[in-house]
C-alpha cells in the first residue's frame, strides 16, 4: 500500500510597507535577536508587548497585517519588542488604511441593501396581512438553519384552503402538507420580522377559509373574461335547441357557424357556480344575429377580479 505524503507550503509574506524612516534599522536590530533559540523570556516579552500594544500598532510596526505571534515569524516578534523600547507611534500602512476605508464602505453598503430589502419584505407583508381572510402569524424555524439563517414560515389559527382543495393546517408553516413526515419545528410567533419563506409568502395570497368557495381555475377565468367583453350569447337557430355561442368570430366548420363558435360546456360550468346568467332580452350578437347575453354576476366579478 503506497503512503500519502502530506507537504504544507507557507505562503509568503507580503512586502511591508512601512509609514515610518526607522524601519530598516530596527529590522536590523531585531534581524541581530533572533540568532539561536528564542527562549521562553522573550516569548513571554513579545506577547506582552502584543497585549498591550494591540494588533493595529503591531501591524504599522511590521508594515503589513499582523496575524498574531502564532503566525508570524520570530524576527518579527523581536521587532515589535525593540519598536516597543524606542516607544515609536508609527502609523499604519496607507495600503492598509485605503484597504479598511474599502471594506467599510463595503459594509455600509451591504448594511444599506439589507435595511432596504427588510423595509421592502415588510411592505410586503403589510400587503399580505391586509388582504388575508384571518390573522396571520410569522414563526422561525428552530431545527434547521439555511446559508441565510432560519426561515421565517407563514401560521394561521384556523385550518385553510388554497387552490381547489389543498388544505393548511392550524399551526403548521402554509407550506406544509397536513401529512408531513417531518413537520417544521416552529418558534414563538414575531412582531416586527416579516415571513421569508417563498412558498408560504405565495400559499399566504391564495389561501381562504374553508367555507369560502374555490377560485376560478384558469379555464374558467378565461371564460369569464369572454362573457365580460360582451361576446357570450344563447341563440336558437331555426328549429333547433337553444345554443351558447362565442360571437366574436364565425365557425365555418359546424352548423350554424353564423352563430359563432360553440361555448355550452364552459358557460354552463360558470353558471354553475353563480357567476354567470343570462339575460331575458334580445339583442344583436357581435355576428348581427339576434340572442340573449350572457353578462358576470357580482359573484362573478368577485371571482375574476380576485
Amino acid at each position: 500500500m503506497s503512503r500519502r505524503i502530506v507537504v504544507t507550503a507557507l505562503l509568503p509574506q507580503p512586502e511591508p510597507e512601512p509609514a515610518y524612516p526607522e524601519y530598516e534599522e530596527l529590522r536590523q536590530e531585531a534581524r541581530g535577536r533572533d540568532r539561536g533559540p528564542i527562549g521562553g523570556q522573550n516569548i513571554a516579552r513579545m506577547e506582552d508587548v502584543v497585549q498591550r500594544r494591540g494588533a493595529d500598532w503591531c501591524t504599522a510596526v511590521l508594515g503589513r497585517h499582523f496575524p498574531g505571534l502564532r503566525r508570524a515569524p520570530s524576527e518579527d516578534g523581536f521587532l515589535l519588542i525593540v519598536a516597543d523600547e524606542r516607544g515609536l507611534e508609527p502609523d499604519l500602512p496607507e495600503s492598509i488604511v485605503k484597504a479598511r476605508a474599502a471594506e467599510e464602505a463595503r459594509r455600509q453598503e451591504r448594511e444599506e441593501q439589507a435595511a432596504a430589502k427588510l423595509q421592502a419584505e415588510q411592505r410586503r407583508w403589510a400587503l399580505v396581512i391586509g388582504s388575508a381572510p384571518v390573522p396571520l402569524t410569522v414563526r422561525e424555524n428552530t431545527r434547521h438553519t439555511g446559508v441565510g439563517g432560519s426561515l421565517r414560515h407563514i401560521t394561521a389559527a384556523v385550518d385553510l384552503r388554497s387552490g381547489r382543495s389543498r388544505l393548511h393546517k392550524a399551526g403548521m408553516g402554509l407550506c406544509e402538507t397536513p401529512d408531513r413526515s417531518n413537520p417544521l419545528h416552529l418558534g414563538e410567533p414575531l412582531e416586527d420580522l416579516p415571513p421569508t419563506c417563498k412558498r408560504c409568502i405565495e400559499y399566504a395570497g391564495k389561501v381562504r377559509t374553508l367555507d369560502a368557495p374555490a377560485p376560478p381555475t384558469p379555464g374558467e377565468v378565461a371564460t369569464l373574461r369572454l362573457i365580460q367583453s360582451g361576446a357570450v350569447f344563447t341563440v336558437r337557430p331555426g328549429r333547433g335547441q337553444p345554443t351558447i355561442r362565442d360571437t366574436r368570430e364565425r365557425s365555418h366548420g359546424t352548423a350554424w357557424g353564423q352563430f359563432g363558435r360553440k361555448a355550452d360546456a364552459a358557460v354552463r360550468r360558470v353558471e354553475k357556480r353563480g357567476w354567470a346568467q343570462v339575460e331575458t332580452e334580445h339583442s344583436r350578437t357581435l355576428l348581427g344575429s339576434l340572442g340573449n347575453r350572457w353578462r358576470l354576476t357580482d359573484a362573478g366579478t368577485a371571482a375574476l377580479e380576485g
